[in-house]
């Protein structure tokens, strides 16, 4: 018994008026017959040829046996899809309904990048008014990080159920609302967790979104167009930067006095940072699902009618040339005759879903799959692990050498007498040693590294001062006054000080230690601008299909082993950002190529999937690796970062 199915079922000519438009005659026919399970293709006389035409109401040819060859296709071959899909892309062009999707896609990118770069700037200021300990700071971006980890495999499973428009506009929706409620929490606990699910959220962009763009493009134009996406990563880092430059402190004392307003700059700062994401969220709204996911779940007619917008939309071409169909606007599709029972729908049934889910786990490892997922997740996985690794390495390696410049260059006063000196301006890198203070005052100003020893305090009055990382070490005070302060007996003043007739009455701070506010944001915006404009010059060396074949992949992977030695020889700010910025450079070309790869290489049903592993994968390696950064001498940085782009170089060798 054989069974058919027409991918546009036939119609009235009233009702293929109005509801296909102008869908008419066709300019490419597929023939296809469903015979035990098998899809019977046969090779239509003048297919592929412009103005080959047919009637689409017309019933599929009953006896086809075979096609030219005598091949049966197995209808659950993705190549039957796949080719018509290219084609009706190729026939719809490349224009206005191509830009829609990518702008929202960008704003979506540029959100996420936008979502991690926001770290660097927002912990200094963070971490006075939330009190975060020196050994919790890393722990913000670790966390960002390890959400990305689960959003990128869950998203991605999702994409594959319920379609990439929806799974990205749903973790989109995640992302917004937490990355909202982050910045209104008052602690440092709730922050983290709102910023977890707000990376989760986040997490899900590049595998869903990522997907959704090349399937929304015909193969001649996919590789230009998903080009402009290290361009959104770049102008994300770049607006941080802006947003930074613009609303935060510049410096450590400025932050310290900017604090004490209710909502402070900081919390500002991150709710601007959610305009890309609350823009890419309005933005969706005017692109269709992709079709080729449409096709691939058996709503053809859907599809067909997605095909049919586009190439509406696309009367304005902005890329390519625009083509003329017999001198006519109308849109001609072939037609596609499929078998009458599809993939049940998808989250029909949570049991389904979950079998679903493992189902394309486990293929993604089967004898077709295996080297390629193995490949392209060990090649991702050792390059984002030198990344991860850099991103820490370099701002510590440029605070240590700040703070050793610092320190180099502290004043010392010894053996003196002040009497009746107002002190009114900040005191900063100072150390006083056996000096008498009779009658003075110090009022509204800030201390930071200031250690006063063995010093005598008579009469001395100490008002509205903040301190940071200052110390009274043996130093006695008679008849003087600490009001309104955050020194306090055992902490500031140690043990050895010696109180006669003092009072010290201030309220007692909640944070067991103070900020370090020897830091500005100077050195944090040239790293940013660097990192965004290695992001903008990676753009255009994706632009070549050229670059996805192995031997340009396993090329530029090499280009790795060959910066490793910059490691070691980088030693002042600039060289060691530049260093940073060529690596990151490399790093985005190899991260964007192994997204074209999955696209072109595996079938549409494990496309999300497997790059939302491979990520998953990468981003939990580059967290682990991420914290062996901070102590590590310049050779053993730069030999462990050889030994990582060895094994990317190695591992891209393996790809066919």
């Amino acid at each position: 018994m054989e069974e058919q199915a027409c991918l546009v079922r036939a119609r009235s000519d009233s009702e293929n008026s109005s509801k296909l438009g102008s869908f008419g005659s066709l300019s490419q026919s597929y023939n296809m017959t469903y015979n035990e399970g098998k899809l019977n293709v046969p090779g239509p006389e003048g297919a592929g040829d412009p103005s080959h035409t047919g009637n689409m109401a017309n019933a599929p040819q009953e006896n086809a046996e075979g096609n030219e060859s005598g091949e049966l296709l197995d209808y659950n071959d993705s190549s039957v899809l796949e080719q018509f899909h290219e084609d009706a892309l190729r026939q719809a062009g490349c224009g206005l309904s191509q830009l829609k999707v990518y702008v929202a896609v960008g704003l979506a990118v540029a959100g996420a990048s936008l979502e991690l770069a926001s770290i660097a700037f927002v912990l200094p200021s963070a971490e006075i008014e939330l009190c975060i300990l020196p050994h919790e700071k890393n722990w913000l971006v670790l966390i960002t990080i390890m959400g990305w980890s689960l959003g990128g495999v869950g998203w991605g499973a999702l994409a594959e159920r319920g379609g990439r428009r929806r799974a990205l506009h749903s973790a989109l929706a995640v992302n917004a609302v937490f990355a909202t409620i982050a910045a209104f929490m008052p602690t440092y606990g709730t922050f983290m967790m709102a910023r977890f699910c707000s990376a989760i959220g986040s997490g899900g962009i590049i595998s869903t979104g990522f997907t959704y763009a090349g399937e929304m493009a015909a193969r001649p134009f996919r590789t230009a167009l998903l080009a402009t996406l290290p361009a959104s990563m770049g102008a994300g880092i770049l607006m941080s930067a802006g947003l930074a430059q613009a609303i935060l402190p510049s410096t450590g004392p400025e932050a310290l006095v900017e604090n004490k307003e209710h909502f402070s700059a900081w919390h500002r700062y991150l709710l601007l940072c959610t305009l890309p994401i609350i823009a890419s969220l309005i933005s969706l709204i005017w692109t269709p699902e992709s079709p080729r996911y449409l096709l691939d779940v058996g709503r053809e007619v859907d599809a067909m009618m997605v095909y049919q917008s586009i190439h509406s939309g696309n009367q304005t071409r902005i890329c390519g040339r625009k083509a003329s169909l017999s001198g006519e606007a109308d849109y001609r599709l072939g037609e596609l005759s499929l078998p009458g029972k599809r993939r049940p729908p998808a989250l029909h049934h949570v049991r389904h879903s979950v079998k679903m889910f493992w189902q394309a786990f486990f293929q993604l490892f089967s004898s077709t799959y295996r080297n390629t997922t193995l490949s392209l997740a060990g090649m991702l996985l050792f390059s984002v692990a030198i990344q991860c690794y850099l991103s820490l390495y370099v701002p510590a390696a440029v605070t240590n050498t700040d703070n050793l410049l610092y320190d180099m260059s502290k004043k010392t006063i010894t053996n003196v007498t002040y009497d009746n000196v107002n002190y009114n301006e900040t005191l900063e890198n100072v150390d006083y040693i056996d000096v008498t203070f009779k009658n003075c005052t110090f009022r509204d100003i800030l201390m930071s590294h200031v250690e006063f020893v063995n010093c005598t305090f008579v009469g001395t009055a100490f008002a509205n001062i903040k301190t940071s990382y200052t110390v009274f070490r043996a130093c006695v005070f008679y008849n003087s006054n600490i009001i309104d302060t955050d020194i306090e007996s055992g902490r500031e003043l140690d043990e050895a000080c010696v109180l006669n007739g003092t009072t010290v009455r201030g309220m007692r701070g909640v944070c067991a230690r103070h900020a370090d506010l020897r830091w500005a944001q100077r050195g944090r915006l040239a790293e940013r601008t660097f990192a965004a404009h290695a992001a903008f010059f990676a753009a255009p060396f994706l632009v070549s299909r050229r670059l996805q074949k192995p031997p340009a992949t396993v090329g530029i992977c090499s280009l790795l082993i060959l910066l490793s030695p910059s490691i070691y020889f980088a030693q002042s700010e600039m060289a060691l950002y530049i260093m940073e910025a060529v690596y990151g450079l490399v790093i985005i070309v190899i991260f964007f190529g192994v997204g074209v790869k999955i696209i072109d290489t595996y079938p549409a049903n494990l496309r999300c999937t497997a790059h939302g592993l491979i990520l998953s994968v990468a981003y939990m390696v580059g967290a682990a690796v991420r914290g062996m950064a901070e102590y590590s001498p310049p050779l053993l940085s730069a030999l462990l970062c050889a030994y990582f782009a060895i094994m990317a170089t190695a591992i891209a060798a393996r790809l066919r």
